[in-house]
């Protein structure tokens, strides 16, 4: 099949401006799994599309990841479930790709956040990944027929999940804990040093299993902490709606303690923050954190809140004592 630029570019955009029908959707999945694909992104004029930011190299997938990650989003609009022909043209589809496929292992796409850094992702399915500060996350670069697996390597990341039925969204760390849905929107966090995982629930319901072994299910408002060493699982509960608030690109302590402030910090921006004294420790902080900003100057508001003031302990500003 021909890929026409005109068309392809065409079709991105309305991708992420959520207008394509279910029919585009399904040609613009077929041309990006086309040989042609990368000629015909290759032929493209971004010249007038701002989001590009110049930048043409990387794969199709990698490219057309970028164009949609920093085009303006419009209204979020759920498509309704696809018409008979459209229904039996992604079947097709499919089956081709099955029967052509390349015996080699799928190539997986990667995604890493640095300091402050906060990074929005749109999967082809539409499904949306907001990736938190110092996190690194992976998926196949072609689409699996069967299910959506995403493994979160390190990190925090808040999933808003596009319904589908026939093909299970699975977020796993590489210990293998799995947190599997069909269309929802919940956080994770994962430590690779440690088996440890962390999984709240904004909407809709998930499983959480581990060695084909369910540990719970989760409804809004319900949070799962878990640790394969551990006899159990620690179960909670928060408002949902504070659940991936800092997708916003700002988290916002409201008489937090101590230990709170200085894990918000070490997630952020990797400075290890520690207290002079027990009267430093028992220190509430209410104020807001806002990704992108000098951590150095971070640290000396945070220190002012209450009077205290900051001391580095080494060169590249990683370590901080507040007295």
């Amino acid at each position: 099949m021909s890929v026409s630029p005109e068309l392809l570019k065409k079709l991105l955009r309305k991708q992420k401006e959520k207008t394509i029908t279910e029919r585009e959707m399904v040609l613009l999945q077929l041309y990006l799994s086309t040989s042609g694909a990368e000629a015909a992104l290759d032929a493209i004029d971004f010249s007038d599309m701002p989001e590009s930011d110049g930048q043409p190299g990387g794969s199709p997938e990698e490219r057309y990841q970028r164009i949609l990650q920093k085009t303006v989003f419009a209204r979020e609009r759920r498509f309704p479930w696809p018409g008979w022909a459209a229904v039996a043209a992604v079947l097709l589809i499919i089956g081709a790709l099955f029967f052509f496929r390349d015996p080699a292992p799928a190539k997986l796409l990667t995604w890493r956040t640095g300091n402050g850094e906060l990074k929005e992702i749109m999967l082809p399915d539409s499904s949306r990944i907001w990736l938190d500060a110092r996190s690194v996350l992976s998926y196949p670069a072609a689409s699996d027929s069967k299910e959506r697996r995403i493994v979160l390597q390190e990190g925090q990341a808040f999933f808003d999940v596009t319904p589908d039925t026939r093909r299970p969204f699975i977020v796993e760390n590489k210990q293998g804990i799995q947190t599997r849905v069909l269309g929802t929107s919940f956080a994770v966090r994962a430590d690779s040093s440690i088996a440890h995982i962390y999984v709240a629930v904004k909407s809709g319901k998930v499983s959480v299993s581990w060695q084909d072994k369910e540990i719970a299910r989760l409804l809004p408002g319900e949070q799962l902490s878990y640790d394969p060493s551990e006899p159990a699982a620690q179960l909670g509960r928060m408002d949902p709606a504070v659940i991936g608030e800092w997708t916003s690109g700002e988290v916002r302590l409201a008489q937090a303690d101590f230990a709170t402030m200085a894990a918000a910090m070490q997630r952020m921006y990797g400075i290890v923050i520690t207290a002079a004294n027990a009267g430093v420790s028992r220190n509430l902080y209410s104020l807001t954190i806002r990704y992108g900003k000098n951590p150095q100057k971070l640290v000396e508001v945070i220190s002012a809140v209450n009077g205290n003031r900051c001391e580095w302990r080494n060169r590249d500003s990683t370590s901080v004592i507040i007295h």
